[in-house]
């Protein structure tokens, strides 16, 4: 009954705002399948409509997000599912259906803006499927069926199918000013999501997280309004904790150490806890043509410390990661950016890669 009466105020509330405010298209992200045209056809996508018109507080502006994602990617995870410890070889590789919508009220504070503070509720239904590549040998190993990988039981995982509802909070600060071809200032954001189990198939966890990000633009030549050369410096930190006897890989992909420094596996070095460091130097070439069209080199090294217990186990685990490399790409204003990223890797090793130190992936990013 409480179930309901909350779905009945949820819709009178959304009812309400359709009816009298005004909306505009709203894009969030979109994701990609390794197996599908290497990953540059999106797969997936998560978008809406935001309302900007509103005001809780007079002078202070206020968003209401309604997103939602529709998607079919791949995963690759390296726990074992009856021990927990991480595998060297042969993961866990499947696909996954995925449908999931996102509400959510952002609201901005003080007369600059520069402060706000967001509440949101994110609902996911996900359906997992054999890898399209079954049988396939890769370097990490051959790939197998779903049933085939949890043969000999399944204590770590759970359900890789299921209904996930979470609740978010976070505290934001902007102060950083970018354009095409530079950056100054820096921002910084805390968040909090949990997912309890009484409203979950496969969760219950709690999220942790702060970034810091700050940029400096060191040199910049223009000519007619254009850019001919700028050289802008940036690094980001990122803290993170996960708590929980269940933690989805939902969250697991955004938050495992391996996600956080390039030329590693995203599900790769899984602990409750990581800190990790990127640090880049960002030469934008000449707009010969159209502002906003240009060539992008960035040298970077990250480096990232993890530690605490493996995702949903009693196993302490504790390491470093760190890389170095450089990416090549080309932006069309801020819509896009395509390209190739090389990462060496210092220390720790890529299973994906099994004794590669040179690491390099197809880079493509798409905003609007």
């Amino acid at each position: 009954m409480n179930k309901k009466l909350v779905l009945f105020l949820l819709l009178v509330c959304l009812l309400h705002l359709s009816l009298f405010a005004s909306w505009s298209f709203a894009y969030d992200s979109w994701d990609g399948h390794p197996r599908i045209a290497a990953g540059l056809v999106p797969t997936g996508i998560r978008a809406g409509a935001v309302n900007d018109s509103l005001s809780l507080f007079a002078d202070w502006k206020t968003d209401f997000y309604l997103l939602g994602k529709v998607g079919y990617q791949e995963r690759l995870v390296w726990q074992d599912p009856v021990g927990g410890n991480h595998r060297t070889g042969i993961p866990l590789v499947y696909d996954q259906l995925l449908f999931d919508w996102t509400l959510g009220l952002n609201q901005y504070l003080g007369s600059s803006q520069k402060h706000s503070l967001f509440v949101g509720y994110r609902g996911s239904y996900e359906k997992a499927l054999d890898s399209m590549i079954v049988g396939t040998t890769l370097d990490s190993g051959t790939v197998q069926s779903l049933s085939s990988f949890f043969s000999g039981g399944n204590a770590v995982y759970g359900q890789l199918s299921g209904i996930g509802t979470n609740i978010g909070f976070a505290y934001h600060y902007n102060n950083l000013v970018e354009t095409f071809t530079s950056a100054d200032g820096y921002a910084a954001s805390a968040l909090l999501w949990f997912g309890p189990m009484l409203l979950n198939t496969n969760a219950s966890y709690a999220r942790l997280e702060g970034e810091v990000r700050a940029a400096k633009t060191l040199l910049t030549l223009t000519e007619s309004g254009k850019n001919l050369y700028s050289i802008v410096l940036a690094d980001r930190l990122n803290m993170s904790g996960v708590f929980g006897s269940s933690i989805p890989l939902s969250v697991q992909q955004t938050t495992s150490l391996g996600s956080k420094v390039r030329g590693f596996g995203t599900f790769q070095f899984p602990t409750d806890y990581s800190i990790a460091n990127q640090f880049d130097l960002r030469f934008n070439g000449p707009e010969p043509f159209f502002s906003g069209f240009f060539p992008r080199l960035v040298l970077f090294f990250d480096f990232g410390y993890g530690w605490g217990e493996l995702y949903n186990t009693a196993l302490s685990a504790s390491g470093l990661i760190a890389s170095t490399g450089v990416s090549v790409t080309f932006a069309v204003r801020s819509y896009m950016d395509i390209g190739y990223e090389m990462a060496y890797l210092l220390v720790g090793e890529n299973y994906e890669h099994p004794g590669a130190k040179m690491v390099g992936k197809i880079l493509a990013r798409l905003s609007f």
